[in-house]
């Protein structure tokens, strides 16, 4: 049997697989070695599994010292791996986007699953149980919630009044009026109003006429009221524009009974 049969029915025998193929013409070349019968052919080398682009890996590498830094590294390379997907949509740049976008999706999970697991084994960090959001927990806190503004507007009404300032000839000032009239009579709250145009309104047809106390006041724009407080000679701006009833009380309880970042 000449060599070439021989190739022959090795190629056979490897199912025609031109890598085994080459590779036995190599051992054949081999024979001035002598006894090589007695050698096995080398055997093939296993295919390498491609590598990880440098994005991937970094996205997917130990945390460096500086989180910081780590995190915006790895930001720059996933937005960077998208810029480059909708500029050269190729294959493998979407394919490369995409896996990273997948692992940031994955870290998101991760992070989100580890804060809820940390915050119902410790109280002290569940913001919910000083401001509900359950269905029934919330209409609770509103309940005490407005009953607790109720208590306090009453008790400041027995020592503070209400500047309203606002002119006859403002639209919006009529619309606010009777609101105004609705809010004072519920709390027994007084009520002092003053024009700056010397006009008045039928829920308060006899305004005070005075420019100086505005102007020291700021007053730029109407309709405009003041929380004041006669003996302690203090004013609270509440607030401009028209406001409803109950924002009107909301904004007098935050202001007098609560300290900035405890409004709870």
């Amino acid at each position: 049997m000449n060599r070439s049969a021989i190739l022959v029915i090795v190629a056979t025998m490897a199912g025609h697989t031109p890598a085994v193929v080459a590779s036995a013409e190599g051992y054949w070349r081999q024979n001035a070695q002598g006894w090589f019968w007695y050698e096995s052919p080398p055997a093939e080398e296993p295919e390498q599994e491609p590598a990880k682009s440098d994005a991937s890996a970094a996205a997917t590498q130990t945390m460096a010292a500086d989180p910081l830094e780590e995190l915006k590294r790895v930001q720059d390379i996933i937005a960077r791996a998208e810029a480059k997907a909708v500029l050269y949509p190729t294959v493998e740049n979407v394919r490369e986007y995409l896996r990273l976008n997948q692992w940031q999706l994955e870290q998101s999970s991760l992070f989100s699953d580890v804060w809820r697991r940390t915050v119902w084994q410790d109280p002290s960090l569940d913001y919910s149980l000083r401001r509900p959001t359950t269905n029934l927990a919330v209409h609770q806190y509103q309940d005490q919630r407005r009953e607790a503004k109720a208590e306090a507007v009453a008790g400041i009404a027995d020592t503070h009044g209400l500047f309203f300032f606002f002119k006859g000839s403002c639209p919006y000032c009529h619309t606010f009026a009777p609101i105004l009239r609705q809010f004072s009579d519920m709390y027994g709250i007084e009520v002092l109003p003053v024009s700056l145009d010397g006009g008045g309104l039928p829920e308060f047809p006899s305004p005070r006429v005075d420019a100086r106390v505005a102007a020291e006041l700021g007053v730029e724009t109407v309709p405009s009221v003041f929380l004041v407080d006669p003996a302690g000679r203090n004013v609270i701006p509440v607030g401009s524009g028209v406001m409803s009833v109950d924002e009107l009380a909301e904004r007098i309880y935050v202001l007098t009974q609560t300290d900035p970042g405890k409004d709870y």
